[in-house]
């Protein structure tokens, strides 16, 4: 399986009723696949603001299932243009596990944020994705038709292990300062230059934006759950360098996420 870390990504509140729904695979294809979802944009125009969290997610347009592409780990939130009503299922791969399905490593694929599964993916594969979500399904028929045809494809990936020890280190030590330095990534068992070159080439991201979103994440999941005001502490040095951080990678100050829904409508 791929790296097995218990990491659970949160994306943000969406205030419309049934509008993002999400489905978390079973065993064992939950190894791979962290959350089917589904986003259902009410019609007119609308944004979503999607936030980091180091996967890479598979999208198709259930209207037209063709319209099937891959959004690449990114460092700062985006924002998406709709005009609705339009919906779109994902598949959220976790850390590494795209690897299971894809064997091009993710730093060879494009410099585009939005990559075309038809430059990666043999033409019966995904003409099984266009089957197993089908235009009139509901929700979690498509899920569950989904975790049937991934697990038929899904193979063990090559992972190295130097970059697995580097990605467990940072999902555990998400409180402190990554250090990239030669002496820390001994520990490791490579240099720096080496982490980087293989940090970029399977996950898109530096080593040290790697560790920020992770941290990010943490933080996000703490405000999501916990009613204490400075949870903030566990994670940066003072109150400062916790907004600026917020502001950076999520576009928004960590009030705003509270009270925001992540898709708003553009008037």
């Amino acid at each position: 399986m791929p790296i097995n870390i218990d990491f659970t990504p949160y994306q943000g509140h969406v205030e419309q009723n049934n509008a993002y729904l999400t489905f978390l695979p079973s065993p064992p294809l939950c190894h791979w696949v962290q959350s089917f979802w589904q986003l259902n944009v009410p019609s007119g125009e609308y944004c979503y603001r999607s936030m980091p969290d180091n996967c890479v997610d598979v999208i198709v347009n259930v209207d037209y299932p063709e319209d099937i592409f891959i959004i690449t780990p990114f460092s700062t939130s985006i924002v998406f243009d709709f005009v609705g009503p339009i919906s779109y299922f994902g598949i959220r791969f976790r850390v590494l596990g795209h690897g299971g399905l894809i064997s091009v490593p993710l730093g060879e694929w494009s410099d585009d944020e939005a990559i075309k599964v038809s430059d990666l993916l043999p033409n019966h594969i995904l003409h099984a994705i266009y089957e197993g979500i089908g235009k009139s399904l509901h929700f979690s028929t498509r899920c569950k038709n989904l975790m049937v045809i991934l697990l038929s494809l899904m193979r063990q990936p090559t992972i190295d292990s130097r970059l697995a020890r580097y990605i467990r280190f940072c999902h555990t030590n998400t409180n402190s300062r990554i250090n990239i330095s030669d002496k820390q990534c001994a520990d490791f068992g490579l240099s720096s230059r080496q982490l980087r070159r293989l940090s970029q080439l399977y996950l898109g991201l530096s080593p040290r934006e790697l560790a920020r979103v992770f941290r990010f994440q943490r933080m996000l999941q703490s405000m999501n759950t916990s009613t204490n005001k400075t949870t903030w502490a566990d994670y940066y040095y003072d109150q400062s360098h916790f907004i600026c951080e917020f502001k950076k990678l999520s576009g928004l100050t960590p009030n705003q996420f509270k009270s925001l829904s992540v898709l708003y409508n553009n008037n």
